[in-house]
């Protein structure tokens, strides 16, 4: 062979190891896409930003695929399925990847509100997963405002098959608030069922549930139905840096109907009790929970403790560092969880302005280094406060974890 023949032989070896390498590396070389929803926009435009659709359930549908962003611009958004859910990221929705998870959010925080729908056979949930690694993220979400025998209002809900979702910065408020009702169904900031690998940080949640019996003329029996989060069985689920306050026409936090295994709970805000002092507790904890950590909490005016129990099953459940004006126990029994470390009957919590439900940290707030270090993400000064802020950072945090002027009925 000639000197041309080798370099060509050499040229079209290197070309072929080149083609090989790109197969290879072709997980690297996928382009994610960036898409928008705007008021003014229309569902048969591409998505682009001069060109938007109108309906975020476009987020959940072709051409969106693992690792997109669909951007939500300010406005009100409904529900245009039929179905009763404003988002409905259904079986037939694209699916995310642990290294491409598919982002829908609020291009301004909590500018782009979705209406939680209330029609009488529907699924009425402002977001609703049933695909894995999907992100929500910063949406005002609100709504359910009618009375029917047999229907549950939720803000977002994750199914079994949403694993490795993420509901992050969203205001979830107002949910069933208009309602007066003895329907057993729940009205829920928050629905985790049989899923894994859940994150729900940083997400603020209040007002949430049916009127109470007297209330602006209701006449009702249940008082224990409405919670900011309901979780019916999780595998390695996290709650971190939430608020949670009127959320006492049920518990702000409630684990009942399902196993639950490898729980966090820290770095949380509960606030506030019903004025009728029922349910008892913030955190309800129930049914079979095997491994979780409860821990860096704050407990604000919690009708008798923090903590409470009903047909529970426990092993390896700790309640530790945690922090409240009350108890930590609001039952007397509650078997398997373990208690060390926490300050009860605590004088000086100390928010900005609980009065207008501003849970920032004082600069003379007791809950300031009060945390544990172990077992939760390093914080700047690297000793965590107790609650959902820190104080060495809580000035550059704005809303939604800045809540204000909501009059607790």
């Amino acid at each position: 062979m000639n000197r041309s023949g080798r370099f060509l032989l050499r040229a079209s070896l290197s070309l072929y190891g080149a083609s090989i390498l790109l197969v290879l590396l072709g997980v690297n070389t996928v382009q994610s896409a960036t898409y928008y929803v705007a008021t003014t926009g229309s569902d048969s435009n591409p998505g682009t930003s001069d060109r938007p659709w109108r309906n975020p359930q476009k987020c959940a549908a072709s051409p969106i695929k693992a690792g997109d962003t669909c951007i939500v611009r300010n406005g009100t958004y409904t529900d245009v399925s039929g179905l009763g859910v404003t988002v409905y990221i259904s079986g037939n929705s694209a699916a995310g990847t642990a290294s491409l998870p598919i982002t829908i959010k609020s291009e301004n925080l909590l500018g782009a509100v979705l209406i939680v729908p209330s029609i009488k056979n529907g699924l009425n949930a402002g977001v609703y997963v049933s695909q894995p690694y999907y992100i929500i993220q910063g949406f005002d979400i609100t709504g359910g405002t009618k009375n029917y025998t047999s229907v549950a209002y939720t803000g977002i809900l994750f199914r079994s098959t949403a694993t490795g979702g993420i509901a992050r910065l969203n205001a979830i408020h107002h949910i069933g608030r208009p309602v007066c009702s003895n329907s057993i169904y729940g009205f829920t900031g928050i629905v985790v069922r049989q899923t894994s690998n859940v994150l729900i940080e940083r997400n603020r949640i209040y007002s949430i549930g049916r009127q109470r019996n007297g209330e602006n003329g209701c006449s009702t029996t249940l008082y224990q139905n409405d919670h900011g989060i309901y979780i019916q069985g999780a595998t390695n689920l996290t709650l971190r840096r939430n608020v949670f306050y009127d959320t006492n026409r049920g518990f702000p936090i409630q684990l009942y109907n399902g196993t639950v295994n490898g729980l966090k709970i820290y770095h949380n805000t509960l606030s506030g009790k019903s004025p009728t002092g029922k349910p008892l507790g913030q955190i309800m904890l129930g049914s079979t929970i095997s491994g979780a950590a409860i821990q860096n909490n704050i407990s604000n005016d919690a009708p008798h403790g923090m903590i409470a129990a009903y047909n529970l099953s426990a092993s390896s459940v700790t309640v530790s560092y945690n922090q409240s004006n009350t108890l930590m126990r609001g039952t007397t029994s509650v078997p398997g969880v373990s208690f060390s470390n926490n300050l009860e009957n605590s004088t000086n919590l100390n928010f900005i302005s609980k009065s207008t439900n501003d849970f920032r940290l004082s600069s003379t707030s007791g809950a300031i280094n009060r945390g544990t270090s172990i077992g939760v993400p390093v914080v700047p000064d690297g000793r965590p406060d107790n609650g959902g802020y820190e104080y060495s950072t809580q000035s550059n945090i704005s809303s939604p974890l800045t809540p204000t002027g909501v009059r607790v009925q």
